[in-house]
């Protein structure tokens, strides 16, 4: 039975322990510190070099399968010229030691964690580095200049004496902390960049990974929830004498969303949970169908008293500059055109569908809580929980799991709190909750489903205006987050228009629909729908000016050699422009964000209703390559996702209740379904950018302008399959 692995990360002793005798770590200006934290706190640190020679280091996000767990520590090392096999990575918990001095968050989101990490994690290497020199240096008598770090020793060439960091670690405690140490060239890395073993690779292959529902503890009971059909009902009663009475079962508690039944095992708890007697009601208004969803967001296509604008907004250059939008000659220049375009899409909503459901573990007492949790927010989750049991946020400690997948789901600290609200029913004895496939699928923070249309304005053969508005929930609006009343959602306008694109006389608004449907960050956010958005209406203006599509942004795009380079090699990985038989095509989409950008070709052919997908390509710009090998798997993770989601995603509503349930109608693709992918990463000299997110936005635009090409046949709503289209 696997048990909790304890981070080793609090520090008992100082200078001449028997175990820890170097820790650095992070002050929030991003300064380094050793020893102790400077505010009396226990002591998160980053790195910690044993006199055994282990050296520790302590992941500061959540790895959920975008590979932190090897790229973040592998940056530190590299600094620290260490050898990678001396390398332990350690799991952290909520603290604020952890917390980025860019963002000022402990999060794992926005697949920021390199770059938001990157230069600190480099500092605190180069930082220890520096200090491990000098303590040999002072003990052999020698200038620090003439020594140099490899593979974790230091080396003095003209005496020919080596030290191992171990041996050393002590006396390097003692140095001061340097405030700039000299970081490497990138000329010299010897693990960034390079073939290396994943740390997390062994134990997720033989089983010995510890994910949150993998949780185990002395003493631990389960929970399990008993939820309404639907999303907005309340609680009104339930009737928790019924099954006290049955096998196992311990309390019967109301928490957030719903009851849960705590018992003995999970199987015992979910049997009481369904068998329990229980009322909910909800509002008439709340009995939504997805027809009646459909007919709101038409209606806000036509509603100008209620669309907000959106700026323009360069995220080339820090900060993003942010151009105010003119209306009036938009529409002006729209009236002029010689000719015109009137294109209207559509997404559904769209859930996270993680591997692993929501599940979290609690120990909840008078003096402390105790939580292990696959979050996304720490921070927020370890506040949430001092609030809900009224005790200091020192006072609660969250240890971090592996998440089987999180996708911006378990950002949301719901789960979390009904684990906590069911630990204090039963203080002083574990309660890990669960929640089935089926709770996760129907009480999910979905994607918001979206209209959009766009008004396209042609003369001379290029555009001389464009204006698209988006009609669906603002994820921060529908959170309560407050906004400026004259600016637009950026989680629902933001990249609605690609602001890269070279044409006058953008405009771009959103009409916010206030529907109670919970909704949240799905993997890349904004740019999930409006990539299929932009792209889509790119293409669909290539074939009315007669201009190869590929070609045809390459003029629009001639002021950023970066998206050209990428469009170019992914247009060389496909084959673009070589002959195809009738009844197949391709077709083109880029995406950019999170300081990357990845251009796509997927190869289709269509025959009736029958679609199959020959093979999709990929051309990724993050900059900086930490880790080559996992950000191809990003990239082919992300496509899946996106495939997946753009061929059959759909949430429906009937009554107000979510129809899907699980994975037999709400289907991801399967092995034998997944096309060839062809990958190519483009070398760069840029600071790094983010992975985990950026390869999903332009599958689905490929995918439909390739189906274009192929057949003739426009998509402009998805998924595919609503269009009749199948899998062959």
């Amino acid at each position: 039975m696997k048990t909790p692995k304890q981070s080793i990360s609090r520090r008992g002793f100082v200078k001449g322990g028997a175990a820890a005798a170097l820790l650095l770590g992070l002050r929030p200006d991003g300064t380094l510190f050793a020893g102790e934290r400077p505010d009396g706190g226990h002591f998160g640190a980053f790195l910690e070099i044993a006199t055994s020679g282990a050296i520790r280091i302590t992941l500061p996000t959540t790895e959920m399968g975008q590979g932190v767990h090897t790229a973040l520590p592998r940056i530190l090392a590299e600094e620290l010229a260490a050898d990678w096999a001396d390398v332990e990575v350690l799991l952290s918990y909520a603290d604020a030691a952890f917390v980025s001095p860019i963002t000022g968050r402990q999060r794992s989101a926005y697949s920021e964690a390199v770059k938001i990490y990157y230069q600190q994690l480099r500092l605190i290497g180069a930082g220890a580095r520096e200090m491990l020199r000098s303590a040999a240096a002072e003990q052999w008598g020698v200038p620090a200049a003439q020594c140099h770090c490899q593979s974790s020793r230091v080396i003095h060439a003209a005496s020919m004496r080596e030290a191992g960091y171990g041996a050393l670690a002590l006396a390097a405690a003692e140095q001061p902390t340097p405030h700039e140490p000299p970081l490497k060239d990138a000329s010299d890395f010897q693990l960034v960049g390079k073939p290396v073993e994943r740390k997390d690779l062994h134990d997720k292959v033989c089983g010995g990974t510890l994910f949150g529902i993998d949780v185990s503890l002395p003493g631990m009971l389960h929970a399990a929830l008993r939820m309404p059909r639907q999303v907005n009902a309340r609680l009104v009663g339930f009737d928790a004498a019924a099954v006290r009475g049955h096998s196992g079962v311990i309390a019967v508690v109301a928490v957030d969303g719903g009851v849960a039944v705590i018992a003995e095992t999970f199987w015992e708890a979910l049997q009481a949970a369904e068998a329990l007697p229980v009322e909910f009601e909800h509002e008439a208004s709340d009995a939504f169908s997805t027809q009646s969803v459909r007919d709101l967001l038409r209606a806000g296509l036509e509603d100008d008293d209620l669309a907000v604008p959106y700026p323009e907004v360069d995220q080339e250059i820090a900060p993003p500059r942010i151009t105010t939008l003119d209306r009036s000659a938009t529409e002006a220049a729209l009236a002029e055109a010689q000719q015109s375009l009137q294109l209207d899409y559509e997404v559904p909503y769209l859930a996270h569908l993680t591997m692993e459901p929501m599940v979290c573990t609690a120990l909840v007492t008078d003096t402390q809580c105790h939580i292990w949790a696959p979050t996304q927010q720490p921070d927020l989750s370890r506040e949430t929980a001092a609030a809900l049991t009224g005790l200091a946020p020192e006072q609660v400690r969250l240890d971090i799991t592996f998440a089987g997948g999180g996708f911006g789901r378990k950002w949301e600290v719901d789960f979390l709190a009904q684990t906590v609200q069911a630990a204090t029913a039963v203080p002083g004895r574990p309660v890990k909750l669960t929640w089935t496939r089926e709770q996760d699928v129907r009480h999910d923070f979905f994607r918001p489903a979206y209209l959009a249309r766009t008004r396209i304005g042609l003369s001379d053969g290029r555009i001389i205006a464009m204006h698209s508005r988006i009609v669906g929930q603002g994820i921060l609006r529908s959170k309560g987050r407050p906004l400026p009343p004259e600016r637009a959602d950026p989680t629902a306008a933001s990249d609605l228009i690609f602001s890269l694109y070279d044409f006058p006389n953008k405009y771009i608004d959103h009409v916010h629909t206030p529907l109670r449907i919970p909704v949240g960050w799905w993997r890349s956010v904004s740019q999930s729908q409006n990539t299929f958005f932009s792209e889509s209406a790119i293409d669909e203006v290539a074939a009315a000016l007669q201009r190869d599509p590929f070609e045809f942004r390459m003029h629009l795009l001639r002021a950023h050699p970066r998206v050209i380079r990428a469009l170019q090699a992914a247009a060389a990985l496909s084959g673009w422009g070589q002959p195809l038989p009738p009844g197949r095509g391709r077709g083109i989409a880029f995406s950019y964000g999170y300081g990357s950008i990845c251009a796509q070709v997927a190869e289709v052919s269509v025959q009736d209703d029958r679609l199959q997908i020959h093979a999709l390509s990929c051309a990724f710009d993050c900059g900086l390559q930490i880790d080559p090998d996992n950000i191809r798997a990003q990239m082919e993770g992300g496509m899946t996702f996106g495939l997946s989601a753009a061929l059959r995603g759909e949430i429906s509503f009937h009554d107000g209740a979510v129809v899907e349930s699980n994975f037999h109608d709400q289907p991801i693709l399967r092995m034998n379904e997944i096309p060839e992918m062809r990958i190519e990463l483009i070398p760069s000299s840029a600071p790094p950018g983010g992975a985990g997110e950026a390869a999903v936005p332009a599958v689905a635009p490929a995918l439909t302008n390739a189906i274009y090409a192929a057949s003739g046949r426009r998509i402009r709503r998805l998924p595919v399959s609503a269009s009749g289209l199948r899998l062959a």
